[in-house]
């Protein structure tokens, strides 16, 4: 694979994590004309959808955010 898509599935994923855009504007931020290329890409890239991915990415954040949430309340307490 090239280190260009390298590069823009990275920035993609990026985007896609921070849940700022819609999927067809980070496929133009990524520097795809197509959303279908973007996506047939992306899938093969990462071996998911973009959705999904972005969907995992969330829950990733949330779940290691809680422990840091909890342990702030704990030294509030003490």
């Amino acid at each position: 694979m090239s280190l260009l898509r390298r590069v823009r599935m990275r920035h993609a994923a990026d985007l896609l994590a921070a849940n700022a855009l819609s999927i067809d504007q980070v496929a133009f931020s990524a520097g795809y004309q197509s959303r279908s290329s973007f996506s047939r890409t992306f899938r093969r890239y990462y071996g998911c959808d973009l959705s999904e991915y972005r969907a995992r990415a969330q829950r990733t954040a949330s779940s290691s955010a809680a422990p840091a949430e909890g342990a702030i309340e704990q030294s509030a307490a003490a």
